[in-house]
This record gives C-alpha cells, structure tokens and sequence, in this order.
C-alpha cells in the first residue's frame, strides 16, 4: 500500500476519487513525500516474511479486479478524527462507486459529516457540494494509476482505498508489506471471507477475501499505528458488479445551475 506515515481524513476527503468518505482534518496531513513508497538504504532492507497462503489469496484477489475493465461497488465506510483533546471520534458513510479503467470513475458519497459527488473524467477530477453549492476541478493526468501518484507527489494526499482501482491490485498492496499472515475466517454479509493481516513500517492492514469463486474484496481495515491515538478507517464491501456495462454519461460532472466554482485548494479547506 502507497500510505503516507501520517493520516488526515481530509485529505482522502476531497479528492476521494474513489475512495469513500468525506471528512474533517484534526491529524497531521501526509507528507507529498508518501513515506512508505521510499525505498530504505540496502543495508536497512528487511526481507519481507509474507505467509505463502496469504501471498496466494491475495494474488488471485488480486487478478479478479485487474481483469476487470468495468467495476460498481458499495462501501460502509468509517473512520475515526483525531480531536485536538487525543480524543478519536468516529464518523462514517457510504458510498456508491463507478470505474472504468484505465481512467473513468465517479463516487457518490453521503456521509455524517459532508456528501459528495466526484467525477473522474481522465482529465480532469471535479469535486461537487451540492448542499454548499460550490464545487472544484483540477487538471489530472490520463489513467487512474497516474493520477493517483499525481496526487501523491503534487499534493500530498494519499487514497485508502486507492489500491483496488489499481491496473495491479497486488503490486499496490503487497509493495510495501514486511509481513503478512492468515489471520482466520469471518462472515461478512453473509459471504464466508478469508482474514488476511499485513504489516508495513507505518501502517498495518487487514482485508477479508470471499471464500466464494468471485475472490472479492469483503472488508478493508487500515490502521495508523505511528499517528498519535492510532486512527483507524474501515471499509466493508458490498454490491460488487464486474464488467457490467456503464453508460458513458456516468463519468460527465452535472453541475447544478447556481453552483459556484471555487479553487481546488480552498476546496480542501472546505472540508476542515
């Protein structure tokens, strides 16, 4: 996973493209560095001890969304902002999530803090309040891949759910990992899931995989072990749909009239 060593909801709020919850900042924002993507110097590399039925479940998952050219997925999302106090306080919301790969996507988000629509064009991500009535656009690069490492580098945001858009799935996840194990077996909404858990220097993360022929993602746990009161989000997968057919309207912004466009960065200060 491409995570920042630092954790703030705001910054996957506004450009969620994706990834499903707006939220308020009371934790430190992600360096545009992201920690954990830095290689460290060869003599400090640590090889990573990764269980071989973890590393197999989670390539064949893994190659189940890379084959999908088309994809919708619901989410319950929570996580939890770090108050000024050390205090954790728990939000959460739903989402409702459209892509079509290499660089098409759209995310309808209501959550207890603030709703959103964001658009992926290829081009260009806009970002709609309706209920504020104003909105932002900023100039992306041409895949999905791209604009979120475009995100990284230029603006210091990271996506927690960013790995299951990517081209390699298992690239995204596994990257970063220094060891990992089958942890056991849960159900999630009904669906016998297999519980995965990774460790990576700054973060630790877990993923339940459905038992059943599809392979799909269940649930997603994110933990911020070196944030101050180790905030954790979660996200709990339903309605997965792969390769159904997508009108192309899904992906064009409807901007309702009256609606006032403001600066991409004050956009994220919305969000506070």
């Amino acid at each position: 996973m491409e995570l920042s060593s630092n954790f703030s909801p705001c910054c996957f709020a506004v450009l969620l493209l994706a990834l499903f919850i707006v939220s308020g900042t009371a934790a430190p924002g992600p360096s545009a560095a992201a920690a954990e993507t830095q290689a460290p110097p060869k003599a400090a590399e640590i090889k990573p001890v990764i269980d071989p039925g973890a590393d197999k479940l989670l390539k064949e998952m893994s190659a189940v969304l890379a084959r999908a050219k088309t994809f919708t997925v619901s989410a319950d999302v929570d996580f939890d902002r770090l108050m000024p106090s050390g205090l954790l306080i728990k939000y959460g919301g739903t989402v409702d999530l459209t892509v079509r790969r290499p660089g098409k996507a759209y995310a309808s988000v209501d959550g207890d803090l603030q709703s959103r629509k964001i658009w992926y064009t290829g081009s260009e991500i806009t970002v709609l309040d309706a209920a504020g009535g104003f909105y932002g656009a900023l100039p992306t690069p041409g895949t999905i891949d791209e604009t979120m490492d475009f995100l990284i580098s230029d603006y210091g945001m990271t996506i927690p759910l960013a790995d299951i858009l990517s081209a390699d799935p298992y690239k995204a996840f596994i990257s970063n990992a220094v060891a990992g194990v089958v942890a056991g077996e849960s159900t999630i909404n009904n669906k016998s899931c297999t519980h995965l858990a990774f460790v990576q220097k700054y973060i630790d993360w877990q993923i339940w995989i459905s038992d059943g022929a599809d392979r799909l993602p269940c649930k997603l746990v994110i933990n911020y072990k070196t944030v101050p009161g180790s905030p954790q989000y979660s996200a709990e997968f339903s309605h997965w749909s792969l390769d159904p057919s997508i009108d192309p309207s899904v992906f064009k912004p409807e901007i309702p009239a009256g609606a006032v466009k403001i600066d991409f960065l004050k956009m994220q200060e919305e969000t506070k």
